[in-house]
């Protein structure tokens, strides 16, 4: 963009009301006013959510060592209980009926005894305890053995309770390890005796009797325990942190408080859902609930604080940043005032030396400091644009200058002089060592369907990076494109050893094929020409690598080739006369199999076994092709009869790009020809084959009969002849002669003036060595034995 492009944006901030710099400035300012404010809400934060934590881990710690205190209390009245219940005799006195005699009586004053020494097994966190037999109405505790109606007289009972309530309700019931909530004594104003102290309140802890076997209920085992001592080791908590303390049980009843109000039932099935201390709203008021559950019984621990008491502090620090807040605010403004308006002045400054500069007349619409990033971006997007202009003709220049590099126009500079000059090409050489490598995309079927050309460059784009980063770090290399379908890479070599360097453009080559074809189905053919040095080292390399991706009529598509590999192939091929002859044979005798194995044979010499050039190759198939036209001539057949209309075998064999493709359809077409006259010549068979037998029978005794012979007499090949015997008849051509010869020979032995020599003679055998040893391999014995075999059987059947 030039200077006549920054007129109308320039223009168009002069058109508007003006908005200055300094409203902006003072705004900001007073923005920053408010960041006193956000440390004081995030500290207040931090602080509270401090607090909450401390005295959450303070009461939870206050409240397991209150269950750790009162479960170790509870294993005394555990205790406590298994001595009175496992005691020897107590299921036998539990059975015992009322107004027994002196010596079931004696059994309750032992219990009695037994029960004032295990008092000394216990704190007096146990007030009392007793057992209470209900077959005999009778209670025995540690100091007294009573009835139950003289005890409620005398000792204590629970207030407002009477004595049938007690006994009914309380004494009779049916316990597992219960725990009853606290409950208040009574002590009779009768009473004369008793214990000298009695607590205000007892929780009631009973156990059906027997102990192993509570359910036929025969009595039940009470301690009273001490609600007063309970609450010493409440003291602490209550204390530090105001809290109400509730001990429930499992079935959701208070055990005993802390507190006169009742815990919400709410409240409970809140505990019941969650395993951590939650905020709760009771009366109106926040609240901060703990709890955990005693190891000893279903008992729960529950601390309810309120939040005040840990919000106070917090409450204290709100108040102290509020004030730092305001005293921040009005200090701010005076400060934003003076600030702002000292900050302004060289900016406006500014401002008005770029219109000046710029020729431009009034104020800017925008403020200043969108004026001067307007006047900036401008002067950035115009130099940015004429250097992508540049750039842009950057990658074609490199390429053309690559290309002349590749096709031998011009040599390479690896001088420190021409660095610089290649520089802008983002052209680098490290050595005056390269090599070029060749890349045919051969099917691009992995790229999904589009428009032809935009496949194909897509195809190329995919090589050419995936080239480029397989041959970095080791070497340096750049691809070329040479046409739709082909690219090259020319490969600067490092300093290392020719060895190393050979082994490195084999990796990357096979590393380029196998990559493409696995991740992007994007099938090639790699050609690497070899290794050169100096100035016309990639001159040199070039032609090598053409030669190589020329070799692939030999190898196929879809190969690797080298060009060391291909050095020192053939310069012929094998395509012999006679085998040629054999060939013509084979068709004109409709033998299409053996037409077509003769053909797998000749590719196999020539392509399977050693190397030949693509020049060679082509060369062989040319004359393929020149003798199948040989047979059509031969034979009389138009083209179009056999092959079709319009047909040219030699732009057909042609037109495939690989040998294998051009081998596979020169047999097709021998194949359809050769079909074609075994339609025409079954019958030709038939007699060919009488014609053959009927000449060996003639001619059994001529010593010159032979493969050679026949062959001579049907102007065939020996090769020919053999196969086509061997097919029709099922025999070999030779096995055959000396079966009929060994035939005459037998019906000759019957005379018996001819000797061997005479026999082998008439055979066609001209000594009889050569008779006598083809005779025992036939019949298994000598021409002389067999006589002398034939001899006995005519004596015998006389």
């Amino acid at each position: 963009m030039g200077a006549a492009g920054l007129k109308k944006p320039l223009r168009l901030l002069q058109i508007g009301s003006r908005k200055s710099a300094l409203t902006t400035m003072i705004v900001t300012n007073l923005l920053i006013l408010l960041i006193p404010l956000a440390m004081g809400l995030f500290l207040y934060a931090k602080v509270e959510k401090s607090l909450r934590t401390n005295a959450n881990l303070s009461n939870t710690a206050m409240l397991e060592q209150l269950r750790l205190s009162l479960d170790q209390k509870l294993s005394e009245v555990d205790k406590l209980m298994r001595q009175v219940a496992l005691d020897p005799k107590l299921d036998y006195m539990l059975k015992i009926p009322a107004g027994a005699d002196g010596s079931d009586q004696y059994n309750f004053v032992d219990l009695h005894d037994k029960m004032r020494r295990y008092r000394n097994l216990v704190s007096s966190f146990i007030f009392d305890y007793y057992v209470y037999f209900a077959t005999s109405d009778t209670i025995v505790k540690e100091d007294l053995v009573a009835d139950s109606r003289s005890f409620y007289d005398t000792y204590y009972s629970f207030k407002g309770m009477s004595y049938t309530q007690w006994r009914d309700e309380l004494l009779t019931s049916e316990y597992r390890m219960t725990y009853l909530p606290a409950a208040a004594l009574a002590r009779p104003e009768s009473s004369a005796g008793g214990a000298e102290y009695m607590p205000e309140n007892v929780v009631l802890y009973a156990q059906t009797l027997p102990f192993i076997s509570s359910s036929n209920r025969l009595g039940n085992f009470f301690a009273l325990i001490d609600v007063g001592q309970v609450k010493q080791m409440f003291a602490q908590i209550e204390t530090a942190s105001h809290s109400e303390i509730y001990i429930v049980d499992g079935q959701g009843r208070t055990i005993m408080s802390t507190s006169d109000r009742p815990l919400p039932g709410e409240l409970l099935g809140n505990i019941e859902l969650t395993n951590a201390p939650f905020e709760y709203r009771l009366e109106g008021a926040d609240q901060m609930v703990s709890f955990n559950s005693s190891q000893k019984t279903d008992w729960k621990y529950i601390s309810v604080t309120p939040n005040g008491v840990f919000m106070q502090q917090v409450d204290q620090i709100k108040n102290w940043s509020s004030w730092l807040f305001a005293f921040c605010v009005i200090a701010g403004l005076i400060a934003v005032s003076a600030g702002a308006y000292r900050n302004y002045k060289p900016l406006q400054k500014t401002v008005h030396a770029i219109m000046s500069g710029k020729g431009i007349i009034g104020r800017p619409a925008f403020n200043e400091y969108e004026f001067i990033r307007e006047t900036i971006a401008g002067s950035i997007l115009e130099e940015k644009s004429l250097r992508n202009a540049l750039a842009q003709q950057t990658p074609f220049i490199r390429a053309n200058y690559l290309s002349r590099l590749i096709h031998g126009y011009m040599d390479v500079d690896v001088s420190a002089e021409s660095a610089g000059k290649l520089g802008f090409m983002e052209l680098s050489f490290i050595s005056d060592r390269f090599a070029v490598v060749l890349v045919k995309i051969e099917s691009i079927s992995g790229i999904p369907e589009d428009e032809s050309e935009r496949q194909w460059a897509h195809a190329r784009f995919i090589v050419s990076n995936i080239g480029a980063d397989l041959i970095e770090p080791a070497h340096r290399g750049y691809s070329v494109e040479l046409n739709r379908d082909s690219l090259a890479f020319l490969i600067n070599l490092n300093g290392a050893d020719a060895g190393r360097a050979e082994a490195d453009i084999r990796s990357f080559a096979e590393a380029l094929f196998t990559l493409i074809a696995e991740k992007f189905r994007i099938e090639l053919t790699v050609a690497a020409g070899g290794i050169q040095n100096g100035p016309k080292a990639i001159r040199d390399s070039y032609p090598e690598a053409v030669a190589a991706l020329e070799y692939r009529l030999i190898l196929g598509k879809k190969s690797i080739i080298h060009y060391q590999d291909i050095v020192d192939t053939k310069q012929h091929y094998y395509y012999p006369l006679e085998i040629e002859i054999q060939l013509i044979n084979f068709v004109r005798s409709g033998d299409a199999d053996n037409a077509g194995k003769l053909l797998e044979k000749i590719y196999s010499m020539n392509f399977g076994a050693a190397h030949i050039t693509p020049e060679l190759g082509k060369c062989l198939f040319f004359n393929l092709t020149s003798t199948l036209l040989k047979i059509l001539n031969s034979a009389n057949t138009s083209l179009e009869a056999e092959l079709g209309a319009d047909f040219d075998p030699i732009k057909t064999v042609f037109s495939y790009p690989t040998a294998e493709g051009m081998h596979v359809k020169t047999k097709e077409l021998y194949e359809t020809l050769a079909r074609s006259f075994n339609v025409e010549r079954s019958d030709h068979h038939v007699r060919l084959l009488q014609d053959i037998l009927e000449l060996i029978g003639r001619n059994v005794d001529n010593p010159d009969l032979g493969l050679a012979m026949i062959a001579g007499q049907f102007d065939m090949s020996p090769q020919y002849i053999s196969t086509f015997f061997k097919k029709h008849q099922g025999h070999n051509l030779m096995d055959y002669i000396t079966r009929k010869r060994m035939e005459r020979a037998k019906s000759l032995m019957g005379h018996k003036e001819m000797t061997n020599a005479d026999i082998a003679r008439r055979v066609g055998y001209q000594n009889d060595v050569v008779f006598i040893r083809a005779f025992k391999k036939l019949e298994g014995v000598t021409p002389g034995k067999y006589r002398e075999l034939q001899q006995q059987d005519k004596t015998g059947s006389d």
